[in-house]
């Protein structure tokens, strides 16, 4: 063992090994507050000794201080471990107290790891048990958690409801109060309100000195700064940054340490310094292996090239192969951007566009990571309002949502329409060109202006899509009785009329009368049937199936073709925005049809699913209550 100073507790060392196991674990309590590095070797020493004493209480005490602090120390995997098994031991023993802690912290392990599903479950099984037994700054904890989670998902209002009401659960003088202020803050700054962010960075940077030696005053520290560097008051930020670098390094939190290098960076650069800014970029990318932060080591990279013109590409591409290995898709996207910009400079046009189109990718799947946010924070939401058994907590989640898809819709519609401009401008100089330009002797130029033009119509026609796939929830549902029979057959001979080349086997089957909204219900019926359609084409004879079925409490209604079906593996990426499983030139399309039946059926109260079985048509089912 590590020899420390003495306390005045430790001037006769307890005879007992479980004597020996507490003052272990005191002293790593003191650690932790100075050097954590320090303070695992303690902890590591404590867990063996526990182990060979009788008293078998000892070793899941030290497993969760110990996973605790290997959480903090971003050693997740043997975190995660130590404390299953602390978990398992207290509650053979039926120590609920001890338990609730350890629920908590296998949802932060989760939750840092963006797992947030499992991390809310954990969460919110903790605070249960805290108030079954009167743990208020266990479940305070869990609610400042659950309140990171919903910020994290987008659900902000949530989020900040969660961090009031963990501000107001904790004792007055509790070590964590600082940790909920500091979150606050940070989530108005997420919001852009810098002024009511810095009156909480105060309040915990306040409370955590009064605290006397505090392990995460460095990162509340460092926080504040960011608030003052992204308002633009860099003078205001150095001192702080430069605080929370020294109180980093001595306290050993590697992290807070790369970030506050990176900061600095930035800090120098902005107010004119760039070899200041270089020195702290090179020296936080020394540090990066050991510190273990990928977010923070690509945003270093990025920074850095920025003031290094030898070598530029160099550090772009390794911050791109970092981004990709740890799923950072912002950076990706980023990284993406701006070496399509390098190569651009350099006269590298084709590389410049791979970049770009790379770019475009990411940024599809970003679009769809975002809505499978919006998907995990409403399950989350659901979950808690089952817990609660409240008929009160559903109504204000489901407004919630409400209001949250009509901020994304309204934001979709004010884009889309944004974009109708710049695609006028550009075909409209198209046409200036064409007009003043001899096509005839420069066939090549009449090539390219073919190429804009054909582009700036697939992009009207998916400004279009946008538009159409936004307006699906800005109206409230017109409720009705419709006759699905009806309904198909109406279609079918609308859509035979569109494919008269083509020969169709329609076999339609008996198709029940259901209530819902007679305009999007059809909309939905004929994005499937078009759909079948048009995968069918290139079959002698397209074989179009449409029938419905009695399931329980719904109708589940099936549109099966013989077309050229997709790979199952795929089958969830279908009902994503501009998600497409075949090439433009193969069959046409704006992939937003499916995304609007999937939009269109859950707020009927279904499902939709797609089967398939490679070559051999696909079947789309979607269900309605009966």
């Amino acid at each position: 063992m590590t020899n420390f100073p003495s306390s005045p507790q430790d001037d006769q060392a307890p005879s007992s090994g479980a004597g020996q196991v507490e003052a272990l674990l005191a002293r790593a309590s003191q650690l932790e507050q100075q050097d954590w590095a320090s303070a695992l070797l303690v902890l590591c020493e404590a867990l063996t000794l526990a182990r060979q004493q009788e008293d078998q209480s000892s070793p899941a005490r030290v497993l969760l201080q110990l996973a605790t602090l290997e959480w903090r120390l971003s050693k997740f995997d043997s975190a995660q471990a130590h404390a299953s098994e602390a978990l398992q031991d207290f509650r053979r023993r039926a120590d609920q107290h001890h338990e609730a802690w350890c629920l908590r912290l296998l949802g932060n392990i989760h939750g840092v790891q963006g797992q947030y599903v499992a991390a809310s479950e954990l969460l919110q099984a903790s605070a249960a048990l805290s108030r079954e037994t009167g743990n208020r700054t266990c479940l305070a904890s869990c609610l400042n958690n659950l309140g990171i989670i919903a910020n994290e998902l987008g659900d902000y209002a949530s989020g900040l409801e969660y961090l009031l009401e963990a501000l107001k659960t904790y004792d007055e003088h509790d070590l964590h109060v600082p940790s909920t202020l500091n979150n606050i803050a940070t989530h108005y700054r997420q919001l852009g309100q810098h002024a009511s962010a810095l009156e909480h960075h105060e309040q915990a940077l306040e409370r955590a000195r009064s605290l006397g030696a505090h392990g995460l005053t460095a990162a509340y520290i460092h926080n504040m700064a960011e608030t003052l560097r992204q308002s633009d008051r860099h003078e205001q930020a150095m001192p702080l940054l430069e605080e929370s670098l020294t109180l980093a390094r001595q306290i050993g939190d590697r992290q807070t340490e790369l970030l506050a290098l990176d900061s600095l960076g930035q800090t120098h650069q902005a107010l004119g310094a760039p070899e200041l800014a270089r020195q702290c970029y090179e020296e936080g990318l020394r540090l990066a292996p050991s510190a273990r932060h990928p977010l923070a080591e690509v945003k270093l990279l990025m920074h850095h090239a920025s003031l290094q013109p030898e070598g530029r590409r160099e550090m772009l591409e390794q911050s791109l192969r970092l981004s990709q290995d740890k799923n950072l898709r912002a950076e990706l996207l980023e990284a993406h951007d701006l070496l399509a910009r390098f190569h651009r400079e350099a006269g590298e046009f084709r590389l410049a566009l791979e970049h770009l189109e790379q770019a475009r990718a990411v940024e599809r799947e970003l679009f769809n990571e975002a809505q499978d946010h919006r998907t995990q924070a409403l399950q989350i939401q659901y979950d808690l309002a089952r817990t609660r058994a409240s008929n009160e907590a559903q109504r204000q989640l489901n407004e919630q949502l409400r209001r949250a898809n009509e901020e994304l819709d309204a934001f979709s519609y004010t884009i889309s329409h944004d974009l109708r401009a710049p695609v006028r401008h550009i075909k409209g100089f198209v046409g200036l060109l064409r007009s003043v330009m001899d096509t005839d002797a420069h066939p090549k130029s009449g090539r390219y202006l073919n190429v804009i033009e054909d582009s700036t119509d697939r992009l009207n026609n998916l400004i279009d899509a946008m538009l159409n796939f936004a307006r699906q929830s800005q109206e409230p549902l017109q409720l009705t009785q419709v006759d699905l029979g009806q309904l198909v057959g109406s279609l079918q001979a609308e859509l035979a009329a569109q494919v008269q080349d083509q020969r169709v086997c329609w076999q339609i089957g008996s198709l029940p009368v259901v209530q819902g909204d007679f305009a999007l219900l059809r909309q939905v019926m004929i994005n499937l049937l078009s759909n079948a359609l048009k995968y069918s084409r290139p079959r002698d004879e397209s074989v179009v199936e449409v029938w419905a079925e009695r399931q329980g409490a719904v109708w589940a209604v099936h549109v099966r073709d013989n077309g050229v079906g997709f790979d199952p593996q795929y089958a969830d990426k279908l009902f994503g925005v501009f998600q497409r499983l075949h090439r433009q030139d193969e069959f046409e399309g704006t992939g937003v049809g499916l995304a609007t039946v999937q939009r269109i059926v859950i707020r009927h109260g279904g499902e939709v699913s797609a089967t398939s079985q490679g070559n051999e048509g696909a079947t789309f089912t979607f269900t309605l209550p009966a």
